[in-house]
């Protein structure tokens, strides 16, 4: 999913019919990236089909980690409203997030703004995790064995 697209009923309709049959998967913490995993789930239909889905469900988990336990039914609203990423909600204002969004948190202003919370806390998290990664590589490291 682009940040600019919102799901449609369509692709929510899949991916609920996926999350049932995968019911017994955690998808805050599963890894959707080795094939070893990706593999492991019941897909439904051809492969252009699993990898449409797969996109969905990575939209999905990273929704999931910025939605507090018991919060899940949230993602769905959130996919189809086009926020997919902790990245996108953090690039908003506070402001602005939680005006637009207030409905699909049932008009809990103290939820949205720690879903808000939490997705600035993984933005700093990404961000820090590149510039060690970025660093580690400069050639002066390299040199010295840091890497």
């Amino acid at each position: 999913m682009s940040n600019k697209a919102s799901a449609t009923a369509a692709d929510l309709k899949k991916l609920s019919s996926f999350l049932r049959k995968n019911s017994n998967v955690d998808f805050r913490k599963v890894d959707l990236v080795t094939k070893k995993s990706i593999d492991s789930f019941k897909w439904p239909g051809s492969q252009d089909e699993k990898e449409k889905l797969l996109r969905m469900v990575k939209a999905y988990q990273r929704i999931l980690r910025v939605l507090p336990e018991n919060y899940e039914h949230l993602a769905r609203s959130l996919l189809k409203k086009g926020i997919d990423s902790s990245m996108q909600i953090a690039s908003m204002p506070k402001k602005k997030f939680i005006q637009d969004n207030i409905k699909i948190f049932e008009n809990d202003t103290a939820l949205a703004e720690q879903v808000y919370k939490r997705a600035i806390a993984l933005r700093k998290a990404i961000a820090l995790k590149y510039v060690n990664r970025s660093q580690s590589l400069e050639p002066h490291a390299r040199a010295v064995g840091i890497r």
